[in-house]
């Protein structure tokens, strides 16, 4: 059962076995298999319950709808806009939908450099085959690829470069080309369309408008959750109290650390909201002598990996993607205004765009700010990843005019630089990348509570129990001892699919 408590109005009282904090890539896994399992499942989500009948395909509907802030949350000094979801379903609802399984070489590395023995291939091969199912993941057909994965593919093919199309989970996509505002058609395998209603089926009682504030304990172990009902833009009406044997926290890696932190627990180390990685972007535009409509279609489905050696270097690298943006998007993010920022927007249809997603070893942190909706978000790039962005911008440039581009625009707000076939582009290079300088963005926040062997450098360990609350889980983005260096989708459900298990097999030894 889903219920908006907006619709519903008053106060929420529940009880329940398990109370789980968060409808995206890990909770709503989560919540199902548990529920599956036979455990009485609340679960809240402080967004709300969109469906495809909601998504207009309109960015001034669907940005506020979807995304935490209306897609403007941003780290403290405005660097790096930070995109995360809010709604049931979460982050997978505006997701791109890349399916990959975490690379063998992190999985080596958080085997070896943090304590987590269980965490091969083959002990995580049964969770990733489950959510791969259970999505629907399946390879992009060739004649999914549009104009701007064509483009993109050519040109890496031009330049000798290793790529791949990739799978996804789509089930009868017609190739709008909206799936960041919302799937109109369902088509998107998302946990809204997933994992949601099978928790749903199985018993679970899913609460939208519902946000968590604190996490208490009793006698040492996370017994109850309380919160507020809150309105679209936050305003905090009725009251929550979940009382609960287990509880599992999937609020994402900035919503989880800020919780635990307004909770007082799970910090003896100081580990809880620090470790945080971004892989942040940036994004090189390119112009084309006749209209390639890149916001039709798939809007991802070639990846380039010539710049990332996990095996040979498992701690940087980058990736360069397609991207392409709505009117408003891509107005906000191209630089200068009057004549030049019309010529831009003339040519939109001409206009297509690589981005630059880096794995990164830059480390931040999440703080709690002046209210759960506005948590503090710390983050600068180190003089390394700073330089692997600069080359990533180069390498965006050079895939473009290899594609076909008759000029590329690299965006910084103060003096954009222009190139063109045959120009010299170590300008690129020597320009670099400095915060506040060229917008970045981020999709992929991850490891503020990270997993560990070790309780001094960790938060949780490998089924994501936190190692000072007993029953207390967190299963999102914020375990990742590391960046991740690849789409974290399938990661994050296949890890929450083991935490839930674990719970579920494991609930008399558990104490709950």
């Amino acid at each position: 059962m889903i219920t908006t408590l907006l619709e519903r109005g008053g106060d929420l009282v529940e009880q329940a076995d398990v109370c789980v904090i968060g409808t995206g890539a890990g909770g709503a896994v989560a919540a199902a298999e548990l529920a599956a399992a036979g455990r009485s499942v609340v679960v809240l989500e402080q967004g709300h319950h969109w469906t495809a009948k909601d998504f207009t395909q309109r960015e001034d509907e669907m940005l506020p709808r979807l995304f935490e802030e209306g897609g403007m949350r941003q780290t403290a000094d405005g660097a790096v806009v930070v995109l995360q979801g809010r709604n049931v379903g979460g982050s997978t609802v505006h997701n791109l939908c890349y399916a990959f399984r975490t690379p063998d070489p992190i999985l080596k590395m958080w085997r070896d450099e943090h304590g987590l023995s269980e965490l091969t291939p083959e002990a995580l091969a049964p969770s990733f085959a489950r959510v791969e199912q259970n999505l629907k993941v399946k390879p992009i057909e060739e004649g999914q690829l549009n104009a701007l994965n064509r483009i993109v593919r050519a040109g890496a093919q031009k330049l000798g470069w290793s790529g791949l199309v990739a799978k996804h989970n789509r089930e009868g996509c017609i190739g709008a080309g909206y799936c960041i505002l919302g799937c109109s058609y369902d088509a998107k395998q998302s946990m809204l369309v997933t994992y949601v209603p099978r928790a749903s089926a199985a018993g679970a009682r899913i609460y939208a408008n519902a946000r968590a504030e604190r996490i208490e304990t009793v006698g040492g172990r996370a017994r109850r959750v309380l919160g507020r009902v809150v309105a679209h833009d936050g305003t905090a009406l009725g009251s929550i109290e979940v009382t609960a044997k287990v509880v599992v926290l999937a609020a994402g890696a900035v919503a989880s650390p800020d919780l635990l932190l307004r909770s007082g627990l799970a910090n003896g180390s100081g580990q809880v909201g620090r470790n945080l990685h971004l892989h942040p972007s940036v994004m090189v535009a390119g112009f084309f002598d006749e209209p390639i409509h890149a916001y039709r279609g798939i809007p991802q489905s070639y990846y380039v990996d010539q710049f990332i050696d996990l095996e040979k270097d498992p701690n940087r690298g980058f990736v360069l993607m397609p991207i392409t943006g709505f009117p408003v998007l891509t107005a906000a993010n191209m630089p200068g205004f009057g004549k030049s920022l019309y010529r831009d927007l003339r040519d939109y249809s001409k206009m297509a765009a690589v981005l630059a997603l880096l794995h990164d070893r830059s480390a931040g942190s999440v703080t709690s700010g002046s209210s759960p909706a506005k948590p503090t978000i710390e983050y600068a790039l180190t003089p390394d990843d700073r330089a692997q962005l600069g080359e990533g911008l180069v390498r965006c440039a050079e895939i473009l005019l290899a594609g076909g581009a008759t000029r590329v625009v690299a965006p910084y707000w103060i003096d954009p630089i222009e190139l063109r076939p045959g120009d010299d582009l170590s300008v690129l290079a020597r320009r670099g990348v400095r915060e506040g300088e060229i917008g970045l963005a981020s999709t992929h926040p991850q490891s503020t509570c990270r997993m560990g062997g070790d309780p001094r450098s960790s938060v949780s360990n490998a089924f994501g129990e936190c190692h000072e609350v007993p029953g207390l889980f967190v299963a999102d983005m914020s375990v990742f001892p590391t960046s991740l260096g690849a789409p974290p989708q399938i990661t994050t459900a296949a890890l929450a699919d083991r935490t839930a298990r674990h719970i579920a097999a494991r609930w008399d030894e558990l104490g709950a």
